[in-house]
């Protein structure tokens, strides 16, 4: 599990790690956004940084609270039963040393500059047994310039605490082994491993399988110190395996994952992890079986947390109300073929796209988690100290991630949750036609919050007998607004034949409609565009005459202008003889 990244002076960061315990610390890289938009509704982003030489922005950043992909990465030939895998970041070289648990020995993959290389994988071997057999966690750190990896295992007689000393290179020194041993037979079959920096001081912390048990190491200000162990006892643990210490709001807790009892353990220290803890199980065992390791990890401006569960499954913990009330949990399936995991990574980004590791003990195979970005943003990104306007167009939970002097030693990242709602989606229907004299109501087709036509009536319908186009806005509940507008056109009788023959029957253009409206202009044309006849309505029908010449047959083309209607009709008719 990565647990190097809570940071002592002279340590640099380079691989972007997320834990909640960083809020404690005094960054300089934030922006300000709204909570709330809506689908197309343009995003300002205030930068609230300090001056940096590079910034980079992603939009639409990876996010944990999507259900990730997965890879299943084949043995190199170098892993015996992987049993936990922590990660480090060397001068910009990327590290993963792994324990195995069969044979007691230490696994290194170098993945050069980019995590996403396929590593060169060497087995360390186990240094003349001095790593135990059924070796288990690991945890690398760096202090003042100089890199420790300490491994825990071993059962019964055989556990104890390795620390493995890589001076000032995790690649080029080959370390020098101590064993720190079993002070006090504190430990029966140690599993996990977290040491921290805390108050001017190094803490580490263990549980043991065998013997239910907490144990403290204190190692004083250095790492270098021989570590005093103390037994803390059963605090409510069965078979514990997995464990995450995470501040919060200036308080530690300790969160342990127990095997035998399918619950979680939380454990509150209250401001420094030297304190008595209380004692809180939490979990849901229709979900939880058999949990090995965990991680708990603060993303943006959200806590989550992932459980092995030891049969092939992976649980998410939504940590909704803060660390110290119940997580919602939810079963994430196989992801990624896992096979008898034991061991989880912290979450770690590399550009956009959130990873982490599972060792699958039973296959001696690593897979690969990860939660990748989205295209749902526009732009998608920016290098910009100011960003432009973004825009998204699906609803959701989008992360905005600002990483400001990336790869360099003063590098900082903020990253903020925005919520993207669906627009109110609403529609008048089609165009409509309606004779004249009736009328028609207009009505959107759903409920909303508030109503604006364009005719400033604020009800939901309104009631129209003239012809012209009706405008709707509308608002739904959390503020989203849509615009729709249907056209009303008033049907006014016009024939479009007519027969002049003289024999008394439908010899002349007569519009019903018009004997109310005598002022109502007609024209007639002939295809060409050349006017033909042009009358007022009260002056009586067309008898297909222009000036005073019968017209042949033939097709015809029309204006007619009604007062009170603002659209003229225009159309076709037809003479026949």
């Amino acid at each position: 599990m990565v647990k190097n990244k809570l940071l002592a002076p002279g340590f640099s960061l380079g691989l972007i790690v997320f834990h909640s315990f960083f809020s404690g610390l005094n960054a300089q890289a934030g922006f300000s956004i709204p909570d709330t938009i809506c689908i197309n509704e343009s995003v300002t982003i205030t930068n609230q940084s300090r001056d940096a030489d590079t910034y980079y922005w992603n939009f639409c950043s990876g996010n944990l609270i999507h259900d990730p992909a997965g890879d299943n990465l084949a043995n190199p030939g170098t892993l015996n039963e992987p049993a936990f895998i922590d990660f480090a970041d060397d001068d910009g070289n990327y590290y993963a040393f792994i324990t195995n648990h069969n044979d007691g020995t230490l696994v290194r993959n170098s993945y050069g500059t980019n995590f996403l290389n396929t590593p060169a994988s060497q087995n360390l071997g186990g240094f003349g047994g001095l790593i135990p057999l059924h070796a288990q966690g690991i945890q690398v750190l760096e202090e003042g310039g100089n890199w420790y990896v300490f491994i825990v295992g071993g059962q019964r007689e055989e556990s104890r605490l390795i620390r493995l000393d890589f001076g000032t290179s995790l690649m080029n020194n080959a370390p020098v082994v101590t064993n720190l041993g079993n002070a006090g037979n504190t430990m029966d079959y140690p599993e996990d491993l977290y040491i921290t920096y805390d108050a001017g001081n190094w803490t580490g912390f263990t549980v043991n399988y065998n013997s239910n048990n907490l144990v403290r190491f204190d190692f004083g200000n250095s790492l270098s110190n021989i570590p005093t162990p103390v037994n803390l006892g059963n605090l409510g643990f069965d078979k514990p395996c997995g464990i995450q210490p995470v501040m919060e709001n200036g308080n530690w807790y300790i969160f342990v994952s127990n095997y035998g009892s399918h619950v979680i353990t939380r454990l509150d220290f209250g401001s420094s992890l030297a304190s008595v803890p209380s004692s809180t199980p939490i979990g849901d065992n229709t979900i939880l079986y058999y949990p090995f390791d965990l991680t708990i990890i603060r993303d943006c401006e959200n806590t989550y947390g992932f459980v092995l569960n030891r049969f092939n499954d992976i649980v998410r913990m939504v940590f909704n109300n803060g660390l110290d009330e119940n997580p919602v949990f939810t079963s994430l399936g196989e992801t990624g073929n896992l096979y008898n995991p034991q061991g989880i990574s912290d979450v770690f980004r590399v550009g956009d796209t959130l990873y982490a590791f599972v060792a699958n003990i039973d296959n001696s195979t690593i897979t690969r988690l990860y939660f990748p970005g989205c295209n749902n943003a526009s732009p998608p990104s920016s290098t910009d100290r100011d960003p432009p306007p973004v825009t998204y167009n699906a609803p959701g939970i989008y992360n905005i991630n600002l990483v400001i002097d990336e790869g360099q030693p003063g590098q900082e990242n903020a990253c903020r949750n925005i919520v993207v709602l669906d627009s109110a989606d609403m529609s008048l229907g089609n165009d409509t036609l309606i004779t004249a004299g009736s009328s028609i109501t207009l009505a959107p087709d759903s409920t909303y919050s508030s109503y604006l036509w364009s005719n400033g009536s604020t009800e939901r319908t309104i009631q129209v007998d003239q012809e012209g186009i009706y405008a709707l806005t509308v608002t739904n509940q959390y503020g989203c607004v849509a615009t729709d507008d249907i056209e009303v056109i008033v049907d006014i009788g016009i024939p479009n034949f007519f027969t002049p023959n003289g024999d008394g029957y439908n010899d002349t253009w007569e519009i019903p409609f018009l004997t109310v409206e005598p002022e109502a202009g007609i024209q007639v044309f002939d295809r060409f565009g050349n006017l033909l006849a042009g009358f007022k309505a009260g002056e009586g029908s067309w008898d297909g005459r222009s000036h005073g010449r019968e017209l042949p047959t033939g097709t015809y083309w029309y204006i007619i202008e009604v007062p009170g209607i603002k659209k003229p009709y225009k159309g076709w008719v037809t003479i026949k003889r």
